[in-house]
């Protein structure tokens, strides 16, 4: 009976016109000439239907090549900027940033893994009520073991351990590693995951390094938890970089960089002596310190005025390191201003070993215009350097997870100290002169002779200078 059956069914489908297991083709195509007579009989619609198109690629291109936001043609002051070790100084960039100065606490620098690991992990040990975490990028590896086994066991001794992670800067960590610290009892948000609705903010990352211990010890600077920051930056396998131990008054202030990224990851406001110990009480330490935690808004880029002020108020010397060298017209135009009044400006940034060569080609296009006016330029040679600190006459240092490039200036979320402390200052200075021995001095009539493809390299990669 079954053959019947198959043979009355194709029989029917025929008689339909139709075959077996196909769609009807002559239909569709009937289908898409109709709907193409219909858009030609009428001009006005391909006339919207090509503006909508045209539209959308520019929305699209200048979201890539146009800039984050509006800025002054030309920053200029009336009265010449302050000493750096002045009360009038610090009055006037702690306004302009609106962060107020302070005074105590102590800073030390810790110089690549070798000396930040063991210090992070001795005070995670060592924390007595809570741990609050905060780092960019955070990548599986031995040093990520090395962290979450730490806090794993604080948990053990009922200390608060919060993580927050940026959904971006994380992506290389596999999310079901932190299982074990949850079921511990730690608390793990993320920052700005992909949500329906958020998407214009998506591309503004958390790029703040705060992590502080009992509110009395944190760290800062430009690492995070990877293993090319563990070692001392002995091959291109292991980063040169810098980060920060803090203590009393200035731990507490960067609490300020992880609370308010925390609060609106997840919406627990943070407040009491755990987070706030000794809140108000005078202790010795730095001379004067201003901490910026920057969250750029149209037309107000705070981290960029926390760099310029400073540069503007050079009088002897200024040395930079950054890893990513993409200065605005404000920025450069300070670097040739103070050059030419004589102060020593040197700038030390990454040679080949690089992390992308893109901020590489675009950092190297401003090379000869600062050349010209009497910067000295060295790339470092052994690794790849994401050191962040600048050094004002041997007395002012700002140091922190701010780069010199437009992300940090308007996009992303950082956070930075100003610090008058002539001893961090001296010991800054030392190590960018240690380091400059270890890297290549870019010389001006050799650049101008450099390759010309090179040359093209450069100028294209300025297309994408304000998205990155």
């Amino acid at each position: 009976m079954a053959p019947h059956r198959h043979s009355g069914l194709k029989k029917t489908l025929l008689s339909r016109g139709k075959t077996p297991g196909l769609s009807d083709v002559s239909s569709v195509h009937d289908l898409r000439e109709k709907g193409r007579a219909f858009v030609r009989a009428r001009g006005w619609l391909q006339t919207i239907l090509l503006l909508i198109g045209l539209i959308t690629v520019l929305a699209v291109l200048g979201a890539l090549f146009v800039g984050a936001g509006a800025s002054p043609d030309s920053i200029y002051t009336e009265s010449e900027v302050a000493p750096v070790d002045s009360a009038l100084f610090a009055t006037s960039l702690s306004h302009l940033v609106n962060a107020p100065f302070e005074h105590g606490g102590s800073v030390w620098a810790l110089k690549n893994g070798d000396e930040f690991v063991p210090a992070l992990l001795n005070a995670i040990d060592h924390a007595k009520h809570s741990i609050n975490f905060s780092v960019y990028i955070w990548a599986d590896g031995e040093f990520s073991k090395q962290v979450l086994s730490a806090l794993i066991r604080a948990r053990s001794h009922n200390v608060a351990v919060r993580v927050l992670l940026d959904d971006f800067g994380s992506i290389d960590e596999p999310f079901w590693k932190f299982g074990d610290l949850e079921k511990a009892g730690a608390r793990i948000e993320r920052f700005r995951t992909p949500q329906f609705g958020k998407w214009t903010r998506l591309h503004r990352r958390d790029h703040r390094r705060a992590i502080v211990i009992d509110g009395e010890v944190g760290f800062t600077g430009g690492m995070a938890v990877k293993d090319t920051w563990l070692g001392n930056a002995q091959d291109p396998a292991h980063w040169r970089d810098m980060m920060f131990k803090v203590t009393g008054p200035m731990a507490r202030s960067l609490q300020a960089a992880f609370v308010n990224a925390w609060a609106g990851s997840c919406g627990e406001i943070l407040v009491g002596p755990d987070m706030y110990p000794n809140a108000g009480e005078s202790v010795p330490g730095v001379s004067r310190f201003i901490h910026l935690v920057n969250s750029p808004a149209a037309d107000d880029y705070a981290m960029g005025e926390f760099f310029i002020v400073p540069i503007l108020a050079a009088r002897q010397s200024l040395f930079i390191v950054t890893p990513y060298f993409i200065p605005d017209v404000h920025l450069q135009s300070a670097l040739v201003k103070k050059a030419r009044e004589g102060v020593d400006v040197r700038l030390l940034v990454p040679g080949k070993h690089i992390d992308s060569w893109v901020p590489w080609f675009i950092a190297q296009s401003h090379y000869e215009a600062l050349l010209d006016a009497g910067v000295r330029i060295y790339e470092y040679r052994p690794t790849f350097l994401h050191s962040k600190f600048m050094v004002v006459d041997r007395q002012w240092s700002v140091i922190g997870s701010s780069n010199l490039d437009y992300r940090s200036r308007q996009l992303d979320e950082e956070n930075a100290y100003g610090i008058l402390d002539r001893g961090l200052a001296e010991e800054l200075h030392r190590t960018f002169l240690a380091d400059i021995e270890r890297s290549d001095e870019i010389k001006a009539g050799e650049w101008r002779n450099r390759n010309p493809f090179l040359r093209v390299m450069q100028r294209l990669s300025q297309l994408f200078e304000l998205q990155s």
